[in-house]
């Protein structure tokens, strides 16, 4: 989880004239008393566009539950999703989401189908998935979901809601929020006192931006970034996909549009987000803001929302099946579902930015771990965990960890994550805070030699996908002749 927000970050913005209310007001009551991380999706206008229609979301979402924007409920109007970052560590702490439904499931059938138990908590009942998530509902047919499964955090959160204690969203989120209504998809970032200028300070000396822009004043640049405010993404789906970035500050942005946009973009392509044309977007500046706008394909789009994605309920047309027996049925959907993500991936591997896409091959292989594997065939699971192994592997040789084959081939392969730099130049983020000051002096020969490990272990990241392709035709064979039925 640790790139989740980063990642989330650079295809972000704060923007949106503010209007009286939210259609998601219901929903975002809600939230949990850290709430910094608002993502909001308009899952029925999103599967009435053209679009959608054009690429059959739809139907694909009822083949597998993996459709245009990713795993949505079937049965949603508006979702919300609000999580508590801890931007330290960067590490998702506390995360809901929240869906109005037309019909609430029966909690003891979501069990089934979970395979998972109910329990109480606080008074409210549960259903606990072993893919780590509570799930509950509250007034208005709205469905809840908790991830990870702390039953602390979720009890606190249960008797603060309960008893009207939560607080308002911040400001920043709100404003958001309040401008979400005519959106497909809206994610804000609450950004305010995150960042320290000193970090910043050491991140500039090297950032490739700056060297090419020496007459900027580092020093006040540091302070400035430091006070950004928020951040947010909006998409509005018709026939195509409009996005807008929009970054926020308290201050005059004027002074520093000339190196804004590319210090952004550098970010970008730090952390491995390859998002089609990016650079070419339109930029225009306000007195306290940065908009970045242009248009992105439903792939990129489904990406973004694949940074907050998380277990959804298992949810089917199919009735529950009560013991534990694997079907014919259960794995073919859940092999379908596998398969549906890998695609998606793979676009990103032929993509001229293979090199920046480490950050979408980590959330592939967290959609692959968050598939329902209830009464699904255990090889159709192992081939799916062994794929999530590889994609990860593949994410950090694109950061720098050379690739090991041989280690991949044994079960419970430990993987290595890269340190100190990760996280971009001026952000700082990912590591940097914790990164000695003498190591400014070589870090351009650092990264010199991790650009050529990357360059070098390209033979190896596309012998790791051969693995892929190869399992995932041994499985399908193997299963073929098991329930003599195509997969």
């Amino acid at each position: 989880m640790s790139r989740f927000v980063l990642a989330a970050a650079l295809a972000l913005g704060l923007a949106g004239t503010t209007l009286a209310a939210s259609p998601y007001d219901e929903l975002l009551k809600h939230a949990s008393g850290n709430t910094n991380t608002i993502v909001l999706i308009d899952v029925k206008g999103a599967f009435a566009s053209q679009l959608a229609k054009n690429e059959k979301w739809a139907e694909k979402t009822q083949q597998s539950g993996y459709g245009g924007l990713g795993f949505m409920p079937p049965d949603g109007d508006h979702l919300a999703i609000t999580s508590e970052i801890n931007f330290t560590t960067m590490v998702r702490d506390f995360q809901i989401g929240l869906v109005k439904v037309r019909n609430l499931p029966n909690f003891k059938e979501l069990a089934t189908r979970e395979g998972g138990t109910t329990a109480e908590i606080a008074g409210q009942l549960t259903v606990l998935s072993p893919r780590n998530v509570y799930f509950t509902n509250f007034p208005g047919s709205i469905l809840a979901a908790v991830y990870p499964a702390d039953r602390q955090y979720v009890a606190r959160w249960l008797k603060a809601n309960k008893a009207g204690k939560l607080p308002p969203l911040s400001p920043i989120l709100r404003k958001a929020a309040d401008g979400s209504g005519e959106n497909t998809l809206t994610i804000a970032l609450d950004l305010e006192d995150v960042v320290e200028p000193t970090v910043l300070r050491f991140g500039l000396r090297v950032s490739p931006v700056m060297v090419k822009n020496k007459n900027v004043n580092q020093f006040a640049l540091s302070v400035f970034l430091s006070r950004m405010k928020g951040l947010t993404f909006s998409a509005k789906v018709t026939d195509t996909v409009k996005g807008t970035l929009v970054v926020e500050w308290p201050d005059d942005v004027n002074r520093y549009k000339g190196v804004l946009k590319d210090l952004f973009l550098e970010l970008v392509d730090s952390f491995g987000i390859a998002i089609e044309g990016l650079n070419s977007w339109e930029v225009v500046f306000t007195d306290t803001t940065m908009t970045l706008s242009g248009s992105m394909s439903s792939s990129d789009l489904k990406r973004i929302v694949s940074l907050f994605s998380f277990p959804q309920p298992g949810l089917s047309s199919e009735a529950p099946v009560m013991n534990d027996e694997p079907t014919a049925g259960a794995t073919q959907r859940y092999l379908v579902a596998v398969d549906s993500i890998l695609a998606d991936i793979r676009k990103v591997k032929e993509n001229k930015n293979y090199e920046k896409t480490a950050t979408w091959h980590d959330k592939a292989a967290a959609q692959l771990e968050h598939i329902g594997r209830k009464n699904v065939d255990p090889l159709a699971v192992d081939f799916a965990f062994e794929s999530a192994k590889r994609l990860r592997a593949i994410a950090n040789s694109l950061r720098g960890v050379p690739l090991d084959l041989d280690a991949l081939a044994q079960k419970g392969y430990v993987y290595t994550e890269r340190n100190a730099l990760w996280g971009g130049w001026w952000g700082g983020w990912g590591g940097l805070a914790f990164a000695p000051t003498s190591a400014q002096t070589n870090v351009p020969e650092i990264l010199g030699e991790m650009s050529k490990v990357i360059a070098n272990d390209k033979k190896k990241r596309d012998d790791t996908w051969a693995q892929i392709d190869n399992m995932l035709a041994d499985t399908k064979r193997k299963l073929e002749s098991k329930y003599k039925m195509k997969f």
